[in-house]
C-alpha cells in the first residue's frame, strides 16, 4: 500500500483537482437534481429564485473544494497531534483521490433518481420517506463515505507512519465531531 501512495504522489498536480473538480459537478448535479425533483412537484418559483438557484450551482461546486481542503486539514492536524510526519500539500494531493468513491455513488444514486415519477407521491415528504429509488440513492450516498473514510485513514497511516489507531483516530474525531456539532444545532434549532 505504501507503493501505491508513493505512486500517487507521483501522479501530475492536475489529476488531484481534476477528481475534485468531478466529485463537485457531480454534486452540483445531485442537488439540481433532487431541485428539478421538487420544482416537478408543482412548486412555484420566482425569477429571483431561479436566478439563486443557478447561482447555488457554483456554490455548490466552491464548497466541494472549500470542504475537500478543510478536511484534509482537519484530518491533518489530528494526525500531527498523534505525532505523524509529514507535509499538507503532500497529504492534500492524495487525500484527493479517495473523492473518486463517493463520485461513483453519486453517479448511481443521478441514475437511480433520473427516472422517478414524483407526481405519484401526495407531496415531498411522502415521496422522501415511501420512494425505494429515493431511499436506495441516498443510502448509497451515505455509504459511500464509509470505505472513503477508511481509504483516508490508510493514507494517514501510510503517509504520516502512524499505527492504524491513530490513523483511525485522526479521520474518526474531525468526522465525529463535525457530526456532533450539526446535530446539536439540530437541537437549537
Amino acid at each position: 500500500m505504501k507503493k501505491i501512495i508513493e505512486s500517487l504522489s507521483s501522479l501530475p498536480k492536475w489529476y488531484v483537482f481534476f477528481i475534485v473538480l468531478i466529485y463537485a459537478l457531480l454534486t452540483a448535479e445531485f442537488i439540481a437534481l433532487l431541485s428539478d425533483l421538487c420544482l416537478e412537484y408543482g412548486m412555484q418559483i420566482s425569477g429571483l429564485v431561479e436566478t439563486f438557484m443557478q447561482i447555488s450551482y457554483v456554490i455548490i461546486i466552491l464548497s466541494c473544494i472549500f470542504i475537500w481542503i478543510i478536511l484534509s486539514l482537519l484530518y491533518h492536524f489530528m494526525a500531527i497531534l498523534f505525532d505523524g510526519k509529514a507535509d499538507f500539500k503532500d497529504f492534500l494531493q492524495i487525500a484527493s483521490y479517495p473523492f473518486a468513491l463517493p463520485a461513483i455513488a453519486i453517479v448511481i444514486a443521478i441514475l437511480l433518481l433520473d427516472h422517478v415519477e414524483i407526481r405519484e407521491y401526495e407531496g415531498i415528504r411522502q415521496f422522501m420517506e415511501q420512494s425505494k429509488s429515493y431511499q436506495q440513492a441516498i443510502g448509497i450516498l451515505n455509504y459511500s463515505f464509509i470505505p472513503y473514510y477508511l481509504l483516508v485513514a490508510c493514507i494517514i497511516h501510510y503517509l504520516y507512519n502512524l499505527k492504524w489507531l491513530y490513523a483511525l483516530l485522526s479521520v474518526a474525531i474531525p468526522v465525529v465531531s463535525i457530526y456532533a456539532v450539526t446535530e446539536l444545532f439540530k437541537l437549537v434549532m
